[in-house]
């Protein structure tokens, strides 16, 4: 029985937070310069979840798939989309720049290729 609880508490320990993209904010150029603004990545997490500066994390899309014949929910797939970068850390939110996107020759294709609201991301 101890052997037991003790893996479920190193089993849980284990588990990555879980967060969502809940605002993408990409300031107005107003022709100073050639090149476009910065897009700035809002999640909610942040150091409390062990989220710091310069962490790379994950973000995935959830998509849902439905059986066109039944019309039954067959699941949900977490397509992978890329990385962000964090800039900025608070207790319980960051903010991130996008560091690199999957290639759509290695995943489902999610187009615009773009990190949106709601995706999902999560911390090692």
């Amino acid at each position: 029985m101890l052997a037991f609880g003790f893996s479920i508490l190193f089993h849980s320990n284990a588990l990555a937070d879980e967060g969502n993209v809940y605002q993408v904010y990409r300031g107005i150029n107003l022709g100073v310069s050639e090149k476009a603004p910065p897009q700035d990545i809002f999640i909610s997490l942040g150091s409390d979840n062990g989220v710091k500066k310069g962490s790379v994390l994950d973000v995935y899309r959830r998509i849902s798939s439905f059986d066109n014949l039944t019309q039954k929910h067959m699941g949900d797939h977490m397509i992978p989309v890329g990385k962000i970068k964090i800039i900025h850390v608070d207790a319980k939110t960051a903010i991130a720049r996008a560091d690199r996107f999957v290639s759509i020759d290695e995943e489902p294709a999610l187009l615009p290729q773009a990190i949106m609201i709601g995706d999902v991301v999560q911390s090692r």
